[in-house]
Parts: structure tokens; C-alpha cells; sequence
């Protein structure tokens, strides 16, 4: 009945790119900038949804536009699947719905985020053109769901730039247009590394550039092992259904080319926006705990004007293996407490990448209202946490918290995916927890000034790096082959839950963070984090050369080659760390829980598993302090850390609570205040659910658990919430 409705919705009214009101086709712009601008970005307080009228009749649009005027929201994302609507045949164009839709936003003082269509190529393309993803597998994917495409086709390309244009060219000067969004979610569904001949055909031509000849490449990858090496670059294949394992640098090539390719893809699609919108934003939705691409240089070289991310907090627990069944448990309903900030942090220091900055403006694309149809287990946030989640964006410095979506919709694959209204067009859950943000919370915020202003440095970098994931996951001294996978499966560790132990551990402490790529500048910073960094890259290396302040550095840092070999005279391999910490890493193990492996940390024992290292705390004629001693059978009183003048290395993977004992100590060491002016340390432990933000003369406090928890004492005004315990999924904003 829906589809027949749209059907009959005014599709297709009217001549073929017939044009309506202002929307008329618009001349080429001249001497556009391509480099980011935070003048596109309008900043503030901003809240957001999406929409999607070619699924819904006709006449429902202009009450749900009224209605979204009235809900206080400011931008609309609309289009990002609507190719097959804006071009229904090859060369015909309707812009009729779109058309329609701005004039409605125009009329009700809603502005736009439009959507490049390229997510979801329509079937004549697909049936005329050589644009099809091949997996891993060598399996052509069909049409019928979305992302069925090779970043590295040639027809895709020129197809998706034709299509970019056109919607350019027509809304590129239209006032109602605020910004606009490159394709949907990069990547999504394991497709950054197609298989496909096209992709094929680059790769080699990438090597090429790289390496020369084919004598520098197999000599760089070390292919006179097992006689692997290739006779020239056209014989070149990917590294898949090979019969045992991979090559591992060749693996790390193929992850950066594929890499570029995603980046190629929407350099293509901005530099066409920027020529014919120059006032308008480029983003982009990326994903949380997508790794596949690097991320930090994509937006230098994309120039994205700001950064946005896709928020779904439930889905975050069912990802990390070592939590426990009393974990889940807790935060089935409101996510983990440190997932969200995490990816605030992440796509802050993303969006200051543009910029060359460690900081730029973001926000958040797609808020979870309700229940996902995609996570393992589908089940409602408590009360509260929509509100919350929100409050979280805000205070980590964000500036757009866009809802997905605002109906949801009774047919196709989402239907089992909450909106902020029901399919029936009454209110969800997400609609009311909304509307207090919106009526009640945000009035008082952008009264306060929270959103005037970027926040500043925080006190401690944390680095995060796309190229040390991809290390650990082409060999991660653990799991087992899979030749159809192309790589190992159920490894002991992961780089990302590596990385989220860090991170949680400084948040537990109450210390402000920023999440920064190892070609940032340090300057400024307190106190560095590095949970891993197996290759280190040379703007890295030369930037801790001359950083005066403490680093801590987790397991496998510097212990590999830019060509994945083992780092010569043993890791950390030559630089800065090196020098700074005379020290050695001698043997690397990836023990079970059955082990029993544990380290000693100032009188307390704690058990570890999954990657321990075997270290001396000496090189040439040199040493350093074991700040930390081994409790396992086969190391008791070994070194498990060493230390030296504000350097530490840790040689195993650290628990949370051992990180809030050290890491604590070592903020305090360095004069570090938390965010509520507390000495850093296990004393001042926020605990598993309650935690801390700040944003100019704003301190937030949020409590993630199902039960009231209390937070710090704070001297200022309280300006939303209750004084004493903050009550679950709770949040209390005071100006101090």
C-alpha cells in the first residue's frame, strides 16, 4: 500500500528535469576554493534529522516539514538513495521531488543536507556498466541492497561524477542547501577492498608508482621467501585465495591502495561540490570503529569543511569479546560509557586534520532514537539515554546531533529500525526525549554560550592510527588462517580494544582528551598516549624527538619497518622512543586467560592475557626502570614496563584497572588537574557508569548505569539536572 502511495506521490510529475522555483539549472562556478573552510559550517547548538519523502505519499510532506519546524529542529538530511528518483533512466533527470522538498524547507525555515546518491547505483546503471564489487571470495555481488560497487571502477566513477554535478549545478547557489554529504557511509558492509578487475588493473599501477620495478617490489616484501616473487607487475595478483598465508606487506599495500581509492572516490565528488557550492559544507558519515580507510587523511585530502559520524551506541557492546557477561548486562540498554566520547574525540581530531590543526568542527549524522534492525540483539535504550547521548555530542564539542530518521517506515529493510515517530505517524520514545532536549535543555545551553566556540587543546593526546590496525589485524601472532577471509580469525587482541582500554581508563580519571593521527603536531599537550603504534611514521618520530612531556606507550610500538619487516636491532626500532628509552623486546607471546599471566604494579597484582612481551630494560650501554614487574610463572620478577625521564613503555595488554593506577600517577606526575580539579588517580576513580565533559565554562556529568551513581563535587551553578546523585541514564550540567 506504502509503495503505491509514493508510487502515485507526484514522482514523476511534470517534464523530465523540469525545473521549480529558484532551483534553476545554475552557471559554472569561478575561482571556487577546494580547501576547507569552517566559514561553510555554521556553528552552534544544532539539532537535525533525516528524511526520506520519495518513501512516504505526497501529502504527508508538507505536515511533517510543519511539524519538524516545530520539534525546533534546524537541518534536514535528504537524498543519499535517491538516484534512481533523481535520474530514472540514463540522461533523464527529475528533480521534481527534490525540488518540492527544498521549497517545503524553504517555506518552514528548514535548511538542507543533501546527499550525493552514489550509496545506491540504480539497476540500468548496474545492468549497463562494469561497476560490480567482487569480495574476498572472488564473488560478484548482485544488485537489490545498496554499496553493490568498486571504488576503483572506471564507468562508476565517471557516473558518479556526472550524477554530483548535476544536483550541483541545479542546488549549488540555493540558500535553503546548508551542506552537503559525500555518498553514505564509506565503505559500509565490508566494501573498501573489491576484488574486481578494475581494482586489479589500479593496484598494479599503484605498485608501479611505488616501487619502479617489479625487482624493488618483490626485494621490499621479502618474496624470495618461499619463491614468491613475481616476474613483472602485470602478473600481480591481490593477496586472496592464496593457499596458506599472505604475504604481509603485500597485505599492508593492498589495505592502503584500497584505501586510497575510497579517498580518490570523494576527492572526485568535492572538488565538483566546491566548484559549484562553494558556500556550502562538505562532509561526509562515517562509521564507528570502521577502520578500513584512513580516515585523518581522508579529510586532508578530501578537505572536508567538517567531519560527521553515524552514532548507534547499543550496537557497541555485542563488538569487544572481552566483556563480561555482567557487562553486557549493564549496558545492554545504554552502551558503554567511553564508545560514544571515543568517536566525539576521534572525528574532532579528523575534522582538525583538514585544517592541520588537532581539532575541527563535527557532529553526529545518525543518532540511534530506539532500536537498530542490524545488532545482534534489538532491544530499547532505557529512558533517558536518546537525551543523553545527545547532551554527550554537545559537550565533547559537537555541533550537529542529526536523528535517523524521522518515521519509521513499514516495508523493505528497516522497517524494524526505530524512527522518532512510528510507522503509524504517532510519537516514539526518541520523539519525546527529543523535544526535551529541544525545548527544555538546549535553550539553556545556547544561553550559556556552550556552542560558541570550539573547545580547545585538551590536556592529553591519545594516538589513534588506521595503519597500526591494519598491522595487527594482517598478523596478530594469534587465531587461526582462513583462506577465504584472507587473513586470521579470533585473534587474541585487537588494536581497537587496545585503543578503548586506553581511552576508558582516561576518561575514568577525569581527564580531558583529545584522539589525535600520528601526523598531528604534540605541542600544547601535557601528557601523550600511545596504546600502539607498530610503525612509526617519521612526522610521529620527529615530533616526540622534541616533545618535552611524558609518553606512555603500549605493546608492539615501533617493532615493525614501513615494509612489515621486524624493526632491525630489535623494537623499538630506531628514533625518537629509542633514544629517549633504552630498552628491548626480546620475545612476544599471546597467552590465554588459563595462563595465569599477571604483572605487579606498586603493591597490587593484576592478571593479564592475550599479548605479553618479553623485555629487557637496557640497550647500549644504556638503561632504564622497571616501573612494572611480571607476575607469571615463566617472568615472576621480570620486567613487564620500563621507564625513563617521563618515557614508559608497557610490554603486555594493560586492564583498565591497572592503566587508572599508572596513568593516574603519571598525569599527577605531570600537574595534571581532572576535569572537576582533582589530583588524576585510583582515589578520584569515576568508576564503571559515571563520567565527565567539558566545554568552555560547561562541565557535564553522566551517569551510564541503571542505577543512581554520584558524581564529583563541583563549585558553580547548576544550570540542568538535580544536586546529589545523578539518577540513571541522568545528566547534570553546572557553569563553572
Amino acid at each position: 500500500m506504502y509503495r503505491a502511495l509514493v508510487l502515485g506521490a507526484g514522482l514523476a510529475q511534470g517534464a523530465v528535469g523540469a525545473a521549480t522555483g529558484c532551483f534553476q539549472m545554475l552557471p559554472r562556478a569561478q575561482n571556487s576554493s577546494l580547501a576547507p573552510s569552517k566559514d561553510r559550517w555554521p556553528g552552534g547548538l544544532h539539532l537535525a534529522v533525516d528524511y526520506y519523502p520519495s518513501q512516504w505519499p505526497e501529502f504527508m510532506w508538507e505536515p511533517d516539514v510543519a511539524r519538524m519546524r516545530d520539534a525546533n529542529i534546524s537541518y534536514v538530511r535528504v537524498s543519499e538513495f535517491d538516484w534512481a528518483v533523481l535520474e530514472p533512466t540514463e540522461g533523464n533527470y527529475n528533480f521534481t521531488l527534490l525540488d518540492k522538498t527544498l521549497e517545503l524547507f524553504e517555506k518552514y525555515g528548514l535548511k538542507a543536507i543533501v546527499g550525493t546518491p552514489t550509496a545506491g547505483p540504480p539497476n540500468w546503471l548496474t545492468e549497463k556498466y562494469d561497476v560490480d564489487f567482487v569480495d574476498r571470495t572472488n564473488a560478484t555481488l548482485q544488485f537489490g541492497s545498496r554499496r553493490h560497487y568498486s571504488f576503483s571502477s572506471f564507468d562508476y566513477r565517471v557516473k558518479s561524477q556526472k550524477i554530483t554535478q548535476k544536483m550541483a549545478e541545479r542546488y549549488g547557489t540555493s540558500s535553503t542547501v546548508v551542506g552537503w554529504q559525500l555518498d553514505n557511509e564509506f565503505g559500509c558492509h565490508d566494501t573498501v577492498r573489491s576484488y574486481d578487475h578494475n581494482a586489479i588493473t589500479r593496484f598494479r599501477t599503484w605498485l608501479k608508482e611505488k616501487y619502479g620495478t617489479i625487482e624493488a617490489m618483490n626485494d621490499a616484501q621479502g618474496r624470495v621467501f618461499w619463491s614468491q616473487g613475481y616476474e613483472n607487475f602485470e602478473a600481480v595478483q591481490p593477496p586472496f585465495l592464496e593457499v596458506y598465508t599472505n604475504n604481509y606487506a603485500h597485505t599492508l599495500d593492498w589495505y592502503t591502495f584500497s584505501s586510497d581509492m575510497v579517498i580518490d572516490f570523494a576527492k572526485e565528488q568535492a572538488s565538483i561540490l566546491k566548484q559549484y557550492a562553494p558556500t556550502h559544507a562538505v562532509t561526509t558519515n562515517l562509521m564507528m570503529s570502521y577502520t578500513d580507510f584512513d580516515h585523518y587523511k581522508f579529510a586532508r585530502e578530501v578537505g572536508i569543511d567538517f567531519a560527521t559520524f553515524d552514532e548507534y551506541p547499543l550496537a557497541a557492546p555485542s563488538q569487544f569479546s572481552w566483556l563480561s557477561d555482567t557487562e553486557l548486562a549493564d549496558y545492554l540498554r545504554t552502551g558503554l560509557p567511553d564508545y560514544q566520547a571515543l568517536h566525539h574525540a576521534l572525528y574532532r581530531g579528523i575534522a582538525g586534520a583538514a585544517y592541520n590543526a588537532t581539532a575541527g568542527p563535527f557532529g553526529v549524522m545518525e543518532m540511534e532514537p530506539g532500536v537498530l534492525n542490524w545488532n545482534n540483539y534489538r532491544v530499547s535504550p532505557i529512558e533517558g539515554m536518546v537525551r543523553l547521548w545527545t547532551h554527550e555530542t554537545f559537550a565533547e564539542s559537537g555541533d550537529l546531533v542529526n536523528y535517523f530518521r524521522w518515521r519509521q517506515v513499514p516495508y523493505a529493510q528497516e522497517q524494524t529500525l526505530s524512527g522518532l515517530f512510528l510507522s503509524d505517524n504517532t510519537e516514539d520514545g526518541g520523539f519525546v526525549e527529543q523535544q526535551v532536549m529541544a525545548n527544555e535543555d538546549l535553550p539553556k545551553l545556547r544561553e550559556a554560550g556552550s556552542g560558541d566556540a570550539l573547545e580547545p587543546q585538551r590536556d592529553v593526546a591519545l594516538v589513534f592510527d588506521y595503519a597500526s590496525h591494519w598491522v595487527w589485524a594482517i598478523e596478530p601472532y594469534s587465531g587461526s588462517w582462513d583462506v577465504k577471509q584472507a587473513g586470521y580469525t579470533s585473534p587474541t587482541l585487537k588494536y581497537f580494544d587496545l585503543v578503548y582500554t586506553f581511552y576508558s581508563s582516561l576518561r575514568r580519571l577525569g581527564l580531558s582528551v583529545d584522539v589525535i593521527g600520528p601526523d598531528q603536531p604534540l605541542d600544547g599537550y601535557k601528557m601523550v598516549v600511545v596504546p600502539s603504534l607498530p610503525i612509526i611514521p617519521d612526522t610521529f618520530d620527529s615530533a616526540l624527538s622534541s616533545y618535552t612531556g611524558p609518553v606512555v606507550v603500549g605493546p608492539h610500538t615501533g617493532s615493525k619497518t614501513p615494509d612489515f619487516a621486524a624493526a632491525p636491532g630489535l623494537n623499538p626500532s630506531a628514533g625518537a622512543l629509542r633514544e629517549k628509552l633504552p630498552m628491548r623486546v626480546t620475545r612476544v607471546e599471546t597467552p590465554p586467560e588459563y595462563a595465569l599471566s599477571a604483572v605487579s604494579y606498586n603493591g597490587t597484582t593484576y592478571n593479564i592475557s592475550a599479548w605479553e612481551e618479553t623485555i629487557v630494560c637496557s640497550r647500549d650501554n644504556a638503561t632504564s626502570t622497571a616501573s612494572i614487574t611480571s607476575g607469571s610463572r615463566h617472568r615472576k620478577g621480570k620486567p613487564a614496563a620500563c621507564t625513563k625521564d617521563g618515557a614508559h613503555y608497557l610490554a603486555f595488554s594493560p586492564p583498565a584497572d591497572l592503566l587508572v593506577a599508572y596513568l593516574g600517577d603519571v598525569a599527577a606526575g605531570a600537574g595534571i588537574k581532572d576535569l572537576a580539579g582533582r589530583t588524576p588517580g585510583v582515589q578520584n576513580d569515576l568508576g564503571a557508569t559515571m563520567r565527565l565533559a567539558k566545554r568552555g565554562d560547561l562541565l557535564w556529568a553522566f551517569n551510564y548505569g541503571v542505577e543512581e551513581a554520584a558524581a564529583p563535587e563541583v563549585e558553580g551553578e547548576l544550570l540542568i539536572g538535580e544536586a546529589g546523585d545523578v539518577p540513571a541514564a541522568g545528566v547534570v550540567v553546572w557553569k563553572v
